[in-house]
């Protein structure tokens, strides 16, 4: 999934108000993001199949055992609790660096029912799970803009209002944040690849999308 990592965040913030949204989202979409980066590393990889390019959305065989395992999810969301422990002034609780971690974890949850049978508990497991609906762009469209809505609706409805501030005050801003998002969806969703130079040209970009993301929920928050 695409958007949809991002209600993870979005669900997280009422459980840990303290935590910046940015990071929240962030540790949703953090498995993809690593893997992007083991990808530039050359221990991870996706190539552009031409069969697949024909079949749906996310053209691309993938080799992410580390990135894409259960196990793998939770030690990079365990990684980041403990660098944004280090890294700030105010206290952080168990409950914080819990939330992060199992934000992170929930993206094994979100791809099983999209990617196709390529996500693992282990990262060396025999055993990959996948539902395959990257096979049918538009149901993947539709799924993921409402999961995202879903997770919005959540964080705009429980969150304390001090964390809302950002949106609160311009809700222009508010309306241009889910239109990029879902227009982010729509171009994951329904466009092809335009190269087959994916190390370095389709990473890349996915990398910037994300951080850009995980920046840009963080405004709604102030």
């Amino acid at each position: 999934m695409w958007i949809a990592h991002y209600a993870s965040g979005l669900v997280a913030k009422p459980f840990a108000p303290g935590v910046p949204l940015w990071l929240l989202a962030l540790a949703g979409a953090l498995p993809d993001a690593v893997f992007f980066v083991l990808n530039f590393l050359g221990i991870e990889s996706f190539q552009v199949d031409p069969g697949l390019q024909k079949k749906g959305c996310f053209p691309y065989a993938t080799d992410y055992p580390y990135s894409h395992s259960l196990a793998g999810m939770f030690v990079v969301g365990a990684i980041l609790a403990a660098v944004y422990k280090t890294q700030t002034r105010r206290q952080v609780s168990f409950q914080d660096l819990a939330v992060i971690t199992l934000t992170s974890g929930s993206h094994f949850l979100l791809e099983w029912p999209s990617h196709r049978a390529d996500v693992k508990v282990m990262p060396h497991d025999n055993t990959s799970f996948g539902a395959g609906l990257f096979d049918h762009p538009g149901l993947i469209f539709v799924s993921e803009t409402l999961i995202f809505l879903a997770g919005l609706w959540v964080y705009t409805s429980f969150a304390p209002l001090a964390t809302r501030s950002g949106y609160k005050q311009n809700m222009n801003w508010f309306w241009a944040v889910i239109g990029v998002m879902v227009m982010q969806q729509a171009q994951f969703s329904l466009n092809a690849a335009p190269t087959t130079e994916t190390r370095w040209v389709h990473a890349p970009a996915f990398l910037g999308e994300i951080l850009g993301s995980a920046w840009l929920l963080g405004k709604l928050e102030g």
